[in-house]
């Protein structure tokens, strides 16, 4: 009996092996094909909604990175041009102060301009009236008083004009300032 269980065995695989090379009935076949559809459309729509999700997630992760970049955008914009401000406003505060200290140096060369001016102006007054009072002196003495006198107009006149040109140069100089 030992010998017959492996003639059994060869004998029960050659009748599967026989049974599984059969052609199907067509209606088995079409059930089958039929089947086999179904559950590959069920696989295409499985897997279309599994990609579909995966791209709502892309395209939700790639507007969130688009809103984040204009937003960056926007924000290194606005410091950009605070600092375009910051810089305009610097360079004119420096063009005005320079302007002002130009103005200023400007003032002062101006009212030392004056002074000398008008330094000039008197030392010429007074020997203009040396000048005068030498040849007073040269007169008859009745005529050397008148002769003095209109000397001495001269020079308060020269004085006069002098002071008065300073005083004018030296306000002019003042409105530079302002």
């Amino acid at each position: 009996m030992t010998r017959f269980y492996p003639f059994l065995a060869i004998g029960l695989l050659a009748v599967a092996l026989a049974a599984c090379n059969q052609q199907k009935s067509a209606s088995e076949a079409s059930r089958d094909t039929a089947q086999a559809q179904q559950d590959a459309n069920k696989d295409v729509a499985e897997a279309s909604k599994k990609a579909s999700g995966q791209v709502d997630d892309a395209q939700q992760k790639l507007d969130a990175a688009q809103a984040k970049a204009a937003a960056d955008v926007a924000t290194a914009n606005a410091k950009a041009g605070a600092k375009i401000n910051d810089a305009t406003t610097d360079a004119t505060k420096a063009e005005r102060d320079a302007g002002g200290n130009l103005a200023d140096v400007q003032s002062d060369s101006f009212t030392k301009e004056a002074d000398a001016r008008y330094d000039v102006a008197i030392a010429k007054a007074k020997a203009d009236y040396d000048v005068a009072i030498e040849q007073c002196k040269a007169l008859p003495s009745d005529a050397q008083g008148s002769c003095k006198d209109t000397a001495e107009a001269d020079l308060d006149a020269a004085k006069a004009n002098a002071t008065k040109q300073r005083d004018d140069a030296r306000a002019a100089a003042k409105n530079l300032k302002q």
